[in-house]
């Protein structure tokens, strides 16, 4: 066998495991999004996977590592929210197209609904992880308003921790509100609509 056959055997390889590894966690996705970290077995996403028990721990040492991973998966869309900003509108406008991106994957959408409710459970692998995010978000967003309050885009009076809390809040809420009614309610629309409309009420 030449050295350029053997590299292309390597390369399919690669690629079935990698296929192999995005079906897992698509699976995984689904699985714990609708029966919670406790209830969902490895047997359960290998099935909806089309592997076997042996093909999800090739990838994933212990359900704790995919679970992390679905985890790791779920931030992605909200790492494209970018700062420093040049506006409190351009963050509403990066929120609004995280919200977007996140929309186009339904089960993901459940997954981070559950997990919104896990991270209060003790001994849960995501226990805490909530109070963190929302602190983190604090500590980096309220200087961007208080900046753009002093700079005269958003309105003198206004509470930088209070406009933050309220566009998260929205986030949260309309998202829990459309994964109970997923077929009467446009996540992307309402969140929105509503994300607009906090900002009117405090530009300048």
């Amino acid at each position: 066998m030449s050295s350029s056959e053997s590299s292309t055997d390597v390369d399919k390889r690669v690629a079935r495991g990698d296929a192999r590894r995005t079906r897992i966690l698509a699976a995984a996705t689904t699985e714990f999004g609708r029966k919670g970290y406790e209830s969902t077995r490895i047997a359960d996403i290998a099935r909806a996977a089309g592997v076997t028990d042996a093909g999800v721990l090739h990838h994933f040492a212990t359900k704790h590592d995919l679970f992390m991973a679905v985890v790791e998966r779920r931030e992605e869309v909200y790492q494209t929210i970018t700062l420093p900003t040049d506006s409190v509108r351009s963050l509403f406008d990066q929120f609004i197209a995280a919200v977007r991106r996140a929309a186009e994957e339904p089960e993901l959408l459940r997954f981070r609904v559950m997990l919104t409710g896990a991270s209060r459970i003790a001994g849960h692998p995501v226990e805490g992880r909530a109070q963190r995010t929302l602190e983190a978000a604090l500590d980096s967003l309220i200087p961007l308003v208080e900046e753009r309050i002093a700079e005269g885009e958003i309105a003198r009076g206004t509470d930088p921790q209070q406009l933050i809390l309220e566009l998260l809040a929205l986030n949260e809420g309309i998202r829990d509100q459309w994964s109970t009614l997923p077929e009467r309610i446009d996540y992307v629309a309402v969140f929105t609509a509503a994300a607009n409309g906090l900002y009117e009420r405090v530009r300048a």
